[in-house]
């Protein structure tokens, strides 16, 4: 597998923890991604969104009182998910049901430490040279012995798989940046306060910067042939924008449920 300094110069080409994952799970939708196509915002997505906003927030500038909680959620909804929201269309009663849900989160957050943090909602773009950008933003960095621990919060009722590549992409990215690796990439479930680690070794991240080097590759021949990549069935399809005119995504879906 090539490394970043062995991939042929291009057009500029933004990678993220998200195209990773996508990847990794299907070639295709992440070319799909690529070229504008994305999964419609859904409730889960806003849900997920506002409360991340929270947990920087109590974070930044410490906790949010209940009897405030519903006036902080329609102030970050208004400065930072309008759009977003919008594109949900959530009804006055959703939107109350959804900040109930998320003040139920918000509330397991809350009991978890914070000694040593340092940032949250902290955006990075590093180039890695032949046009290649990694970019994204860490949900929270704490100061640990030896480094810095990142953090990637999780909403969802269980840690999913793909949470070890994806802090895998975000030891990557602060090597790059820093010049060495994090003592700690994780993701932490709010809701049952599982955390799911990757090795930060330099072997280890060398291999994700291997696997990513070879997704540019397959990615950008692909955007030049104007050509397909495999497509991978799983569970992920019921949410993917390529399903109706994906016969392996259709078949995984109805087996699945």
């Amino acid at each position: 597998m090539p490394t970043f300094s062995e991939i042929p110069d291009g057009d500029d080409l933004p990678i993220s923890a998200t195209l990773y994952v996508t990847y990794r799970r299907c070639p295709q939708q992440a070319l799909a991604r690529l070229q504008g196509i994305y999964q419609p915002p859904s409730r889960a997505s806003f849900k997920g969104a506002l409360a991340h906003r929270l947990f920087a927030r109590h974070l930044e500038r410490g906790p949010i009182p209940a009897a405030d909680f519903d006036r902080v959620c329609r102030e970050e909804t208004g400065a930072n998910l309008n759009q977003q929201l919008s594109g949900v269309g959530l009804r006055p009663s959703e939107f109350r049901s959804v900040v109930s849900e998320v003040e139920e989160l918000y509330r397991r957050f809350a009991a978890f430490p914070v000694d040593g943090f340092m940032e949250a909602e902290a955006s990075f773009e590093t180039d890695v040279g032949a046009g290649v950008h990694l970019r994204g933003r860490l949900d929270a960095v704490f100061a640990v012995d030896g480094g810095e621990r990142i953090v990637d919060w999780k909403t969802g009722t269980r840690l999913e798989g793909d949470a070890e590549a994806q802090v895998g992409f975000y030891a990557l990215a602060w090597r790059k940046l820093h010049g060495s690796p994090p003592v700690a990439s994780e993701a932490v479930s709010v809701v049952t306060g599982e955390a799911v680690g990757v090795s930060v070794s330099e072997a280890a991240i060398d291999r994700t910067e291997d696997e990513i080097a070879s997704m540019v590759v397959a990615l950008r021949e692909a955007m030049v042939i104007e050509g397909e990549l495999d497509r991978t069935a799983g569970p992920h399809c019921a949410w993917c924008p390529l399903l109706d005119d994906c016969s392996e995504g259709r078949s995984a879906s109805e087996l699945l449920g």
